[in-house]
């Protein structure tokens, strides 16, 4: 099995084992489902330095609160935070990439992608990202594999959800829209391929850390392999 391959899987397999203690925890009392929704959330967050940030009852308080002016009537509610940066393909192969005496087994995976497959990958993991910043459930999971998705919907049904959709919303990470910038961070630059398996080796947040994100190729589009890029060592 590839390197890629046993990141997706171990990260995958935290994602059940959050599911399986929060089944454990119950839903039925207040701190079982509090103990497991911690867990569970930790585990769909993904990487990029996702932490717990603001509680749902004070995230998106600003966008659906409503205030009343002077003659009584509503005012119009605020456009939502810009949560999304745009996406950079800026190319140049992964030898940009490759880590003198270092583990270069994603960077000299298969073989080096042309130009409009790499900015078609690209604009696939940014879409990814960014569909789950501005919180559209159901487009983030259009994005992802059907391995991925299946693991996904295995999630919720154990922790009692109907589908990928309701379970992100349910367990993504709460961050600030300045967080959430951050994690849509993507200059492209290379995009290695072997059959439908593939790598986007991109930049992203903070300061230009390398990161890799698995691909796979399903009815000619692109689909994500995981929650979030590998940030390679030494990049």
């Amino acid at each position: 099995m590839s390197r890629g391959g046993i990141r997706s899987l171990a990260a995958l397999l935290a994602l059940l084992l959050a599911a399986a203690s929060l089944t454990a925890c119950g839903s039925s009392s207040d701190s079982g489902s509090s103990s497991g929704s911690t867990a569970a959330e930790e585990a769909a967050g993904g990487g990029h330095g996702e932490q717990s940030g603001a509680s749902p009852s004070s995230e998106g308080s600003t966008a659906s609160r409503t205030t009343t002016g002077k003659s009584g009537g509503k005012a119009k509610k605020p456009p939502p935070p810009d949560v999304a940066t745009p996406l950079k393909v800026s190319g140049g192969g992964a030898e940009q990439f490759v880590v003198k005496g270092g583990d270069n087994s994603i960077q000299e995976f298969g073989e080096e992608s042309g130009e409009s497959e790499l900015q078609e990958a690209a604009e696939t993991v940014h879409s990814f990202f960014v569909a789950r910043a501005e919180k559209r459930w159901a487009d983030a999971c259009a994005h992802a594999s059907a391995s991925l998705l299946e693991q996904l919907e295995s999630l919720a049904e154990k922790s009692e959800r109907a589908n990928c959709a309701s379970f992100l919303a349910s367990f993504t990470t709460r961050l600030p829209p300045a967080a959430w910038r951050e994690i849509t961070t993507v200059d492209a630059g290379s995009l290695r391929q072997e059959g439908e398996e593939a790598f986007l080796i991109y930049y992203g947040a903070p300061e230009k850390t390398v990161y890799a994100m698995p691909l796979k190729s399903e009815d000619g589009e692109w689909k994500v392999g995981a929650l979030s890029g590998d940030a390679l060592a030494g990049g």
